[in-house]
């Protein structure tokens, strides 16, 4: 047979037959192939991983990365059946083998690589490493994942003394993972890597005795709730990066995805339940944002919003293409009349005639505080309303796929107002300097003002500018990237 493991489509013939695995005080049959890493047996080194490396916590979501035909991937999945564990393969041979030896273990999930979503962060990481494809492309895999933990969480790595388990170790300790020697059997290292960035390592595994996981307050009677209001069990597939500051993850039930939000303050219940109704009609309407699987609360002061999930890329930038699909969302906005209850475009007019003309500002925004305030005439008119307000349109709440604009997310926070409003915010990122298009600009600017006219357009753009220099004045770290922004937005309009 020629070839290796690691690769994509294994030459020869497959040549299946059961090895058993005892772990764990049972034994389990498991099937194995030509082609595939361990094909003779389940080897020493997984064996001292499995032996000596922590469950995963429940409701949290894992990866095994390179998996080979599953005996990790599926003795964690027999352990804690309330995570769920990614077992990540590029061998086809070896993804057809996990799905049948998980056919019993739901919570494991076969994957390529490319076949995870990019956003999605992991509590712990767990792998035999392919040490055998060269130190440069294992380094470069290793940082790859390694760098999908979440804050707190932990890499499990094993890996042979005499194949470099030693300087791998080092080499981690370097590069910003804090790793240490968990044990020593057979010849074997199992390394505890430590997620870069931070952590509280008193709090992780060495002290719980469990895989890391970051600060989250999801718990297995949340999901027990969620999955009580939404007709079944759901399983943690991992927290997915980019939600701000609410906690997002993602959930599986079979070949079922969802998005999981979890909302702090007790009056997110009943706008949660406005959003599924506004949700129903944007997306009869044609409008590309993911279904509502369900809302409800979790305490007093929790509630969750659970989507559809979309696959898809945020970007950096807009070319004329995906300008266009996003700015036919926003001729949708119209369509909808929202409950009154909350109206971005009273806000706006709110903000602008309180007293945020007396406010101190700091001396490095004060500048463009005074410009944005000469934009607009005082007592500020009210601003046209009645339609749908996003709220924070910006490219991080804009998914597209294959050149089109596949879902607009993050729309809980929604209210009545003016498109205006969204077409603003996605100025902040069109002004950009680096990722900026003056071209682009230029659109938004001329479709927000007929669609709200010119002092409608100055006045959302000055309560944008005034917003931002106020809060970076009372946060003065924020200081530097606040007056860039609030300039570009101001240079936009001269």
């Amino acid at each position: 047979m020629t070839g290796s493991y690691w690769d994509r489509r294994p030459a020869g013939p497959e040549r299946r037959h059961v090895v058993d695995l005892r772990i764990d005080g049972e034994s389990f049959a498991l099937t194995t192939a030509a082609g595939v890493f361990g094909a003779q047996g389940v080897d020493r080194g997984t064996m001292t991983l499995l032996r000596h490396a922590p469950a995963p916590r429940p409701a949290t979501g894992v990866v095994d990365l390179g998996a080979g035909y599953g005996p990790i991937a599926v003795t964690l999945g027999r352990r804690q059946p309330a995570a769920g564990v990614w077992a990540v393969e590029v061998n086809e041979r070896a993804l057809g083998l996990i799905r049948s030896n998980a056919s019993r273990v739901p919570n494991v999930v076969a994957a390529r690589p490319e076949e995870v979503p990019p956003a999605l962060r992991f509590d712990g990481l767990y792998s035999n490493p392919p040490i055998k494809i060269g130190k440069d492309a294992l380094h470069e895999l290793l940082l790859d994942w390694l760098g999908r933990l979440v804050p707190g969480g932990y890499g499990w790595l094993v890996v042979k003394q005499a194949m470099g388990a030693d300087s791998l170790r080092q080499w981690l300790d370097e590069t910003g993972y804090p790793t240490d020697r968990a044990a020593a059997k057979q010849g074997y290292r199992l390394l505890r890597v430590r997620a870069g960035g931070g952590g509280q390592a008193d709090a992780g595994p060495a002290a719980t005795g469990q895989a890391g996981t970051g600060p989250g307050p999801l718990a297995p009677d949340d999901l027990a709730t969620i999955g009580a209001g939404t007709g079944g069990a759901w399983t943690v597939l991992g927290h997915l990066h980019g939600g701000g500051s609410d906690p997002v993850y993602l959930l599986g039930r079979g070949a079922l995805r969802a998005v999981l939000k979890l909302k702090h303050g007790a009056w997110w219940a009943d706008q949660l339940s406005r959003a599924a109704t506004t949700v129903e009609e944007l997306r009869a309407a044609g409008y590309p944002t993911p279904p509502v699987l369900g809302f409800g609360r979790l305490d007093e002061d929790r509630a969750y919003l659970l989507t559809g999930f979309v696959r898809g890329e945020t970007l950096n930038r807009l070319d004329p293409a995906t300008l266009d699909a996003v700015l036919g969302a926003v001729a949708l906005h119209g369509e909808v009349r929202p409950s009154p209850v909350r109206d971005w475009s009273v806000m706006v007019t709110s903000f602008l005639n309180g007293g945020i003309a007396d406010f101190t500002f700091h001396p490095d925004v004060l500048p463009l505080a005074r410009r944005a305030l000469d934009l607009v005439s005082r007592p500020v008119p009210a601003l046209p309303t009645g339609g749908f307000a996003h709220g924070d349109f910006t490219l991080r709440n804009l998914l597209f796929h294959e050149g089109g604009l596949a879902a607009v997310l993050d729309l809980e926070g929604f209210g009545r107002g003016t498109p205006v409003i969204d077409l603003v915010s996605l100025l902040t990122a069109t002004t950009d300097p680096v990722d900026g298009s003056p071209d682009v600009t230029r659109r938004i600017v001329e479709y927000a003002v007929s669609l709200g006219g010119t002092d409608a357009f100055l006045a959302c753009l000055a309560h944008r500018v005034l917003a931002t220099v106020s809060w970076a004045t009372e946060h003065p770290q924020l200081l530097t990237d606040a007056a860039r922004r609030a300039r570009a937005l101001l240079d936009a309009v001269d």
